[in-house]
């Protein structure tokens, strides 16, 4: 029951994002349900690892390769299915305690913060890259089988 409150709260914070970055209708909800499932990966990532690096990680992984996926279906950049469930994995509560701390003149606590921010979004960067460049490299998979040389052939006419 909890990760069906946590898929409705994030599906419903990912359709917000998506009406301020202006999506595409018909790719809007599509792109939102993604991010709920990716957000519901991360809880449960994190519940069974206790880390939020690895759940970050694995939640950015599934959903670009998600988005990869429903961009060549509905035929959108696959940025318009990545960016709302990117958003709500962002740090911004590592990022609000780094800053307080900074003001509060508590500098070792705040870099401490600091440090778990920049994990974070590490892990999720890591994880479109890696998902971004493993589609990319199948996308091309066919071509190559059809680009290969004959060396029999090589310098002759038609």
């Amino acid at each position: 029951m909890f990760y069906i409150k946590e898929f409705i709260i994030s599906t419903i914070a990912a359709v917000g994002f998506g009406l301020i970055f202006d999506l595409p209708k018909k790719a809007l909800y599509i792109s939102s349900l993604a991010a709920g499932f990716g957000w519901v990966i991360y809880k449960v990532v994190f519940a069974n690892t206790n880390s939020v690096y690895l759940g970050s990680l694995i939640s950015a992984l599934v959903m670009t390769a998600t988005a990869e996926i429903l961009a060549r279906i509905y035929h959108h950049p696959a940025s318009v299915f990545i960016l709302p469930g990117i958003i709500n994995l962002c740090p911004g509560e590592a990022i609000y305690k780094s800053m307080t701390n900074f003001i509060a003149n508590n500098t070792y606590i705040a870099i401490g913060f600091l440090y778990k921010a920049l994990g974070i979004a590490a892990a999720i960067a890591f994880g479109v890259l890696l998902a971004s460049s493993f589609s990319s490299s199948l996308k091309t998979f066919k071509e190559r089988n059809h680009r290969r040389t004959d060396f029999t052939k090589f310098g002759r006419k038609k």
